[in-house]
């Protein structure tokens, strides 16, 4: 008996219930995978009357489920995702995953004519910016390159009649601070043990959001009119004199200083200045560029040490020899 239990266990789990796909499900599988309704219709169907597919176990679901939840996966999703995954050449899977990191902006208008109709209709939420377009001043939404892929699936479904919007790509330093390590922090494999999190109350400093926050400056952004304008200061920034430990200076395109990992005792000369918000960050982050990435670090200003952030170079391929 209890091995027939277990074999109807086993049949229940190969089998979905033969019920159509809800609209909620459908929704799901349009916003992460850019499909039509009919194409998620058809996809599902596939799916769940394939019984040897591969299909994660409760054991490996049950680690990433929480992460997963709040992408917006649930089991079904992630396991065609790991599939889509399994099929894509490891160069192609690189270059998606470099796109949705990146930033994109496109003018409003038409079916979109706001970031609530973009919600609505995709379930995507987009920053506006005001900006100057062909016919004047005009709100652009900015972003990522997930949701871009999303919006020209959706629009490739549409009557070719409708306009598509034309995506710009917008080049900057990208910030992804964890919350559970102290990733990325410059000059530590924030991998090792001792640097993730001791205990469930701890917070890792500085936060993704948290402004104001420090910056440690080198190269072009020691030079206070470089700042000034970068910014659009009504007047000099009040730079002051620190240092960082755990980096060097290299060098890249035989002018420009970049900062790159170093021994815990190698130390680096600067400034430090207070970032006052997300929009300030934004600009400076747009004049690095992607080369860079917003790294932690911890700053030295004369007898006070404090958590901040700084500019690490990114694309090492592009260091000089030195």
């Amino acid at each position: 008996m209890d091995l027939l239990n277990h074999l109807e266990e086993l049949a229940a789990e190969a089998t979905w219930p033969d019920q159509e796909p809800t609209q909620e499900e459908l929704s799901r599988w349009g916003k992460l995978f850019g499909y039509s309704a009919s194409e998620a219709l058809d996809i599902i169907a596939r799916n769940r009357a394939d019984i040897n597919r591969p299909k994660l176990t409760d054991k490996v679901w049950n680690l990433v489920k929480a992460e997963k939840e709040d992408e917006g996966y649930d089991r079904e999703t992630y396991e065609h995702q790991v599939q889509l995954w399994s099929r894509t050449p490891h160069h192609q899977r690189d270059s998606t995953e470099r796109e949705d990191k990146s930033s994109y902006i496109f003018k409003l208008g038409g079916l979109f004519r706001d970031t609530g109709s973009l919600q609505r209709t995709l379930g995507i939420s987009g920053q506006v910016q005001r900006g100057y377009g062909e016919e004047g001043d005009a709100d652009f939404a900015s972003v990522d390159g997930a949701a871009k892929r999303a919006i020209e699936s959706w629009f490739a479904a549409q009557s070719p009649t409708i306009p598509r919007p034309t995506f710009i790509r917008v080049s900057h330093a990208p910030k992804d601070l964890s919350e559970i390590s102290s990733h990325p922090t410059l000059g530590i494999d924030s991998s090792l043990p001792q640097h993730r999190m001791p205990n469930i109350n701890h917070v890792f400093a500085p936060a993704q959001m948290e402004y104001p926050v420090w910056y440690f400056f080198y190269g072009t952004l020691m030079d206070h009119g470089t700042v000034q304008k970068c910014l659009s200061l009504p007047h000099p920034p009040g730079l002051i004199p620190a240092s960082i430990m755990g980096g060097v200076l290299r060098t890249w395109g035989h002018k420009y200083k970049a900062l790159v990992d170093g021994p815990a005792d190698a130390r680096v000369d600067g400034f430090a200045y207070r970032v006052e918000s997300s929009e300030q960050e934004g600009c400076l982050r747009h004049r690095e560029t992607e080369a860079y990435e917003v790294v932690r670090c911890r700053i030295s200003m004369s007898s006070d040490e404090i958590q901040g952030l700084t500019f690490r170079f990114a694309k090492h391929h592009l260091l000089d020899v030195d």
